[in-house]
Parts: structure tokens; sequence; C-alpha cells
């Protein structure tokens, strides 16, 4: 095996070797509770990229309402073939196992979970630190 090959096992140790501490700290850590989603706030922008000979441009929108990205992708000459990508940010309360007293966080992502739409009052599972009273892992 040539130093190509060492490297190349290497890096997939490393990368095998972080995902099993990542899982390990997610179930030894923090535990499993439930938290009421309190705020919803999508956003969204539109992108598009093109490849040239040599290069590789990307063109971006401001943030905007999701429907009017939606109307403009449709309907305006300037903004066809460009995708629409968004950003959700939920806010939501859990009990803290450390302290038993309700927390806030927040937690931003680029898609539903499971394409499951979230609204306020809904109820998630989150992972809750077992040591940090306001420190938890993703929904």
């Amino acid at each position: 095996m040539g130093i190509r090959g060492m490297a190349f096992v290497f890096v997939v140790l490393a990368v095998i070797g972080m995902v099993v501490f990542d899982q390990y700290d997610k179930y030894a850590n923090y535990d499993p509770v439930m938290a009421r989603v309190t705020r919803v706030d999508e956003q969204c922008w539109m992108e598009k990229k093109e490849r040239g000979l040599l290069t590789k441009t990307t063109s971006t929108s401001d943030l905007l309402p999701c429907g009017v990205a939606e109307q403009l992708v449709a309907h305006h000459p300037k903004w066809f073939g460009y995708t629409i990508k968004m950003k959700i940010e939920v806010g939501y309360l859990f009990t803290s196992p450390v302290d038993g007293k309700a927390h806030s966080a927040k937690y931003q992502m680029s898609d539903y979970p499971e394409g499951h739409k979230l609204g306020v009052g809904d109820v998630v599972e989150i992972r809750a630190s077992k040591t940090n009273d306001s420190k938890v892992r993703s929904l």
C-alpha cells in the first residue's frame, strides 16, 4: 500500500471516529426531552450557479418572504433559472433535565425535519444536555 492508500485509510478512519464520537456524545451527554415550538420564521432567497470554462459563479438575492420568491422565479424575467433556498428559524421552549426549569432555544435549518412543516404550538423532540441547563442538540 502506497502513501496515497495510507492517506485514504487515515481519512476514512478519522471520519468514522468523528461519527462514532458524535453518536456517543449525543446519547451519553444529552437526554431526549419534548419542546414546544414558540416561533417559526421562514425566509427564502434565490440562487443561481453558473459554470464557465474555468470559473463558477453563484448569484444570490437578499432574504425575502417565500411567496414573493416563488412569484419572482415564476414570472419575473430577471429571476428565471434561479432556485429557491429556505432559511427556517425555529424557537422553542423546553424543560431542562439539569434544573427542571423552562428554557428557550432556537434552531436554524434549511428544510423541515422529515418534510413536515412546523407550526407554533407543535411539540418536537430535542436532546437537552445532562450538565448544562441551556445546551441542546438539534430538533
